[in-house]
């Protein structure tokens, strides 16, 4: 799962005109897929979500793996730890295209980061925003986590608050390690990935939900090739 790879564009838009045309999205999503939901999620559901994400503009570029990501998580990872320490922490895991090499991505390093519930307590907020995090709202991920994003020198950071007990915090974890060992799975990814983007006139909301569906597909065997070998995710970097 990439969980930053949603366009600046995906928000709510407002008015009678935005609801006709978030209708038709949701519409023609429909008749791409001709499913009706996407991961146990409505199609429906999962664009107005989308739609409501909050985000910094950025203008980052696809770029060549860089094997600078794992030590800046591994950086980042140990801040996080000594300013949550006083908080129900449970594990910090890289996860996103960064983590999986030799892949491309955007210059962005997700960290998810599971606690106990409850998530996005004031204190929680105050520790991550010490370390320049600004919180961003709910998480593109599932509509129970929630993020915060820092940027520096040219990279961005986000935090995702996750529930360790929730389908796509495994999920996660699972098509990372599922692709960091499946070469042929890395490649189809990246083709059918530039072929959703080549699409004339689509909105980086509809990618987004083309490309949630494509995720799904892969991730439905990475669970089941971890089932098969009793587990994964237990690589943080």
């Amino acid at each position: 799962m990439e969980p930053t790879d949603i366009g600046n564009d995906a928000r709510n838009p407002g008015g009678q005109q935005g609801a006709l045309r978030m209708m038709r999205v949701i519409r023609q999503l429909k008749e791409r897929l001709g499913i009706q939901h996407i991961g146990g999620e409505p199609i429906e559901h999962l664009v107005r979500r989308w739609s409501r994400v909050e985000m910094p503009e950025l203008n980052l570029e696809v770029r060549a793996y860089d094997p600078s990501w794992p030590v800046l998580f591994e950086r980042e990872r140990q801040r996080l730890q000594k300013a949550l320490e006083a908080e129900p922490l449970i594990d910090i895991q890289h996860v996103g295209s960064t983590s999986i090499p030799p892949m491309p991505s955007k210059n962005i390093v997700d960290l998810a980061v599971a606690l106990t519930l409850p998530l996005c307590t004031d204190s929680q907020k105050e520790r991550l925003e010490s370390l320049g995090y600004r919180y961003h709202g709910t998480s593109p991920i599932d509509p129970g986590f929630f993020w915060f994003w820092r940027l520096e020198d040219g990279t961005a950071l986000v935090v995702h608050l996750c529930d360790p007990r929730a389908a796509w915090y495994t999920n996660l974890l699972h098509f990372r390690d599922y692709m960091r060992e499946h070469l042929e799975e890395r490649a189809s990814y990246e083709r059918l990935k530039r072929e959703l983007a080549s699409v004339p006139g689509q909105s980086w909301l509809e990618y987004s939900v083309l490309k949630r569906h494509l995720l799904q597909q892969i991730t439905d065997r990475a669970n089941v090739w971890a089932a098969a070998r009793g587990g994964a995710g237990s690589n943080g970097s």
